[in-house]
């Protein structure tokens, strides 16, 4: 009885550090999807959606064995965990101890930027009060600049709710980009409210209804920012979709007869990170044009540490890496691991001293982001 104890306690050892194994591999992989095109490789894209996973179980087998006899294996997990250093602060906002300053400045630059799913435009019944309830709370966090994704203008270009909001909220400038429509009398695309003035306005056709918008913030004593906004191309799956991925998370049955669609998920997805790519690509080199600091507000549709990710924040910083707490989700449906918009800027210029994203599932399927800086 005892040889066949040891047996099993050898064996169970030994399997478990198989798996660790896997896992060190699984990691690796998530890395190596961060820096190859999608294109190169055939749904490799999709592995940056478990990066949040691979570093938590490679952290568990960390830990497993410090407290094990075998102590020298937990040097697997932190090597692979070394090696990826630089994504953790990316996927997990460790700045708990941090003060988060959200107090507009005076000469600072407050940004807020939200998809707003078309104001409520797209949901059924249409609420009529919706877009007011959402500049109200918009207004609360008095933003230098606002950057609303997803917005919509009537036919002749006005959005009288807006209007109303942009005079009560003493915002001197507005731009509007068109990138899609819905029939003949409403257009989508992304707006800029801003409370600085607005120059040197340009709109980029990085792909088919997927536009880069750009302009130049003129700052107090005479500096300025070019502030970028861009919403890349989506993961094409329909409400329904995304609907029946919800419900068979909650229910193993309905798992079993989805099974079906699954090729058709991962179809979707990898055509997605391989359309995203590209435009990642135009969006990076315009940025590299900019003969001045940088703010770009992005949907990416996309996570922390993806091929997407990396390509458009090349060496600007990320305002949830160094402010943000948590996994930091912003879009409100699927999973609680999906943080797809953000804020990058040039820290060489502005110093961010808050960051916040507010929980807004009542009003749009994402969640407002806002990144408050001052001038160094």
């Amino acid at each position: 009885m005892k040889k066949l104890g040891l047996f099993i306690r050898a064996f169970f050892s030994h399997t478990l550090f198989l798996i660790n194994l896997g896992v060190a591999a699984w990691l690796l992989l998530c890395r190596y999807a961060s820096t190859t095109d999608p294109a190169d490789v055939r749904y490799l894209g999709i592995i940056s959606l478990s990066t949040v996973f691979a570093l938590i179980v490679n952290a568990l087998f960390f830990v497993v064995w410090l407290f094990s006899r075998k102590k020298w294996r937990s040097l697997l997990s932190l090597a692979v965990l070394g090696i990826c250093f630089r994504m953790i602060p990316a996927v997990f906002g460790l700045n708990y101890f941090e003060q988060n300053n959200m107090l507009p400045q005076l000469g600072g630059l407050k940004v807020l930027t939200w998809n707003v799913h078309g104001l409520g435009l797209y949901d059924r019944p249409v609420d009529k009060r919706r877009p007011e309830k959402m500049f109200a709370l918009i207004e609360e966090q008095q933003p230098d600049v606002l950057c609303m994704l997803e917005f919509y203008t009537n036919n002749d270009g006005s959005n009288p709710k807006a209007r109303k909001y942009f005079e009560h909220a003493g915002y001197k400038e507005y731009r509007f980009m068109y990138d899609n429509d819905l029939g003949a009398k409403i257009f989508i695309g992304n707006a800029i409210f801003s409370k600085y003035p607005l120059s040197n306005f340009k709109e980029t056709l990085i792909d088919e209804y997927i536009k880069l918008m750009q302009c130049d913030v003129q700052l107090p004593h005479g500096q300025q920012v070019r502030l970028f906004v861009v919403h890349l191309q989506s993961f094409l799956l329909a409400d329904k979709e995304k609907a029946m991925l919800e419900e068979a998370q909650k229910s193993a049955k309905k798992l079993e007869k989805q099974k079906a669609y699954t090729h058709t998920f991962l179809e979707k997805l990898n055509r997605a990170y391989q359309k995203r790519a590209p435009q990642a690509i135009l969006t990076r080199a315009e940025i590299d044009k900019s003969p001045y600091p940088v703010v770009l507000c992005a949907d990416l549709n996309d996570v922390p540490c993806s091929y997407t990710y990396t390509t458009i924040r090349g060496g600007l910083a990320d305002a949830f890496a160094q402010k943000g707490k948590g996994l930091g989700r912003t879009y409100n449906m699927i999973s609680p691991t999906l943080r797809i918009d953000y804020i990058f800027y040039s820290d060489s210029a502005l110093k961010l001293i808050g960051y916040q994203s507010l929980k807004t599932p009542q009003f749009s399927d994402h969640n407002p982001v806002i990144a408050n800086f001052v001038l160094k």
